[in-house]
């Protein structure tokens, strides 16, 4: 391999060892050859530091394995690996994800054919960890509706969300500090804002990726224990802060998070939560922001109630 591949591939993992085998040689696999592979083990106190190791020992020209002793968090972890990136692109694969045949080679070409073009992503088959049945295509389930190309303000659409594992991004567009250390769950939003504010995102209209759906997932655990709005909040808040032309779509995804907010407490019974945060909702995104951001929430909820199993 080149000291210059062409695809950094960069995993940031955590007591994966269930599933990094397989997401490791899913990677190795590819059609396309011309990449490395940075597995950045954020303390992993399983198996998971020595599985890694072994493909490392096994594969010292393509794999490399940074880490720590301690849990930093997942976006220290990221950073680390990108603190030692040498390709022109970067893919991010999960460490529970699969990629599948063809992955690679797609993106790198559809980044080829647009050099304006900061990144792209793909489809993706969300299945159940424990008994691999398919449950669809993330698009159609987490937003009711197929992928589409866009610019930025994509990620400021309340009702539509990308996968991480599908994006590819050009590697000179990371920010100087990379991921933003203060969000746990949220950072890959801003560091997508960050990237994409340079230019468009090509939408492949194929699955290239498994989806593993988990009780331990990363998303889960956010939802679960309710600082996906907080830091929702936050990192809108740093766009604000630090892109003000884009203040404006700031707050409408704020006026949504809010709205989500007050109908999640309206859905366990407690209305005066609920009042406080429609009020917000009110005040941060005016009548018409509410009423647009309400009925887009509808529209997409009913989408993806329609195409569940």
């Amino acid at each position: 391999m080149s000291a210059h591949p062409r695809v950094s591939v960069i995993m940031a993992v955590y007591n994966e060892e269930r599933f990094l085998a397989e997401s490791v040689q899913s990677v190795l696999a590819q059609g396309f050859g011309d990449f490395e592979l940075i597995i950045s083990d954020d303390g992993s106190t399983d198996a998971t530091t020595e599985i890694a190791r072994s493909f490392a020992e096994r594969e010292p020209e393509r794999i490399r394995l940074v880490g720590g002793e301690r849990n930093q968090g997942k976006p220290f972890a990221l950073n680390r690996a990108l603190a030692t990136r040498r390709g022109e692109l970067i893919a991010w694969l999960d460490g529970d994800d699969v990629m599948l045949a063809g992955k690679l080679e797609r993106q790198v070409q559809a980044l080829d054919a647009d050099p304006r073009a900061a990144g792209c992503t793909h489809d993706a088959d969300i299945f159940d960890s424990d008994s691999g049945r398919t449950i669809g295509r993330f698009s159609q389930v987490m937003n009711g509706v197929p992928l589409r190309s866009g610019g930025i303000e994509l990620w400021f659409d309340p009702t539509y969300r990308m996968l991480p594992s599908a994006t590819m991004i050009r590697s000179s567009l990371c920010p100087p500090g990379g991921f933003e250390q203060r969000l746990t769950f949220t950072n890959d939003w801003f560091f997508d804002i960050e990237v994409f504010r340079h230019g468009r995102c090509i939408a492949i209209d194929d699955t290239l990726v498994r989806y593993r759906r988990h009780s331990d997932n990363f998303t889960t655990r956010a939802d679960e224990s309710g600082v996906s709005y907080e830091e929702g909040m936050m990192t809108m808040a740093l766009v604000s802060a630090r892109y003000p032309q884009l203040s404006r779509r700031a707050r409408t995804v704020s006026a949504a998070l809010t709205l989500g907010q007050a109908r999640r407490h309206a859905r366990q019974g407690d209305w005066r939560e609920a009042r406080r945060y429609a009020a917000a909702a009110w005040g941060s995104g005016g009548v018409r922001g509410v009423a647009g951001v309400g009925s887009a929430l509808l529209r997409s909820r009913v989408s993806r109630r329609q195409i569940r199993p």
